[in-house]
Order: structure tokens, then C-alpha cells, then sequence
């Protein structure tokens, strides 16, 4: 191998070094921007678990609501029955005093 070769040769192994070099700092800096994006990302996870969990809570507020609602009107429709019901009794005995039939 002549000097002429040999220094191609170092000169492409330095410049293959110099490549390798600014690949490896390229991936170093992806690294340490994408640890940057997953804490971020962490981080939005965390906000929306916790705004899930305060729904979740509302909704299952608004389900008992709603239960004690359904109640309440099942009471009420017995008793606007009822009150139909005398009513509609004290109807017949005014009309049965009136003479109607």
C-alpha cells in the first residue's frame, strides 16, 4: 500500500469517525428530546386520569340524584293517584246531593 493509499484510507476512516460522531450527538439530542416529550406526556396523563376520576365522580353523584328524583316522583304519582281518586269520590257525592246521577 503506497503513503498515497494509506492516508485515503486514514483520511476515510476520520471522516467516517467524524460522521459517526455527529450521528451519535444527532441521537443524543433525539434521546433528550424525546425524554422531554414523555415527561410531557406523563404529565398530560396525569391531568386527564384526574379529570376522568372528577367526572367519573360527578356522574355517579347525578346517577344517585337522579335515583332519589326517581323516587320522589314515584311518590308523587301515588299520591296525585290518590288525590284523584277522592277527587273524583267527592264529585259523585256532591253530584249525588245535587240530584244528578
Amino acid at each position: 500500500m503506497t503513503d498515497d493509499e494509506r492516508q485515503r484510507m486514514m483520511d476515510f476512516i476520520l471522516q467516517q469517525q467524524a460522521n459517526f460522531s455527529i450521528n451519535i450527538q444527532k441521537l443524543e439530542e433525539r434521546q433528550a428530546q424525546f425524554s422531554v416529550d414523555m415527561d410531557s406526556l406523563r404529565e398530560s396523563q396525569a391531568r386527564t386520569d384526574e379529570t376522568v376520576q372528577a367526572i367519573a365522580t360527578q356522574v355517579q353523584y347525578i346517577a344517585r340524584q337522579q335515583e332519589h328524583l326517581d323516587e320522589v316522583m314515584a311518590v308523587m304519582a301515588d299520591s296525585q293517584q290518590r288525590t284523584d281518586e277522592r277527587l273524583n269520590a267527592l264529585i259523585d257525592i256532591v253530584q249525588g246531593r245535587n240530584g244528578q246521577s
